[in-house]
């Protein structure tokens, strides 16, 4: 997903239905701030995501664009990997 700050995409790991594991692949401007506000937001996007089984994630306010993209990229990936 593209952000006014850069990319976002993540990739997932489904097994058995349900989501193991999210890695993310692309976060945004990776050398500004941006880029420090986003692998701070990564891990906590990541835990939350595997503790609800799914894209509905809440959006962190420091990292706005970075969570709304990456909730958009989990919930495509999710839906190509046939996951709920």
């Amino acid at each position: 997903m593209v952000t006014r700050y850069g990319d976002v995409q993540v990739q997932v790991t489904v097994q058995d239905g349900r989501l193991k594991d999210v890695v993310s692949l692309r976060l945004t401007d990776v050398d500004g701030t941006s880029g420090w506000i986003s692998a701070g937001a990564a891990a906590v996007l990541r835990q939350e995501a595997l503790d609800v089984q799914s894209a509905q994630i809440d959006s962190l306010s420091s990292a706005t664009y970075t969570s709304e993209a990456y909730a958009q990229s989990l919930q495509s990936t999710l839906d190509a990997a046939g996951a709920r």
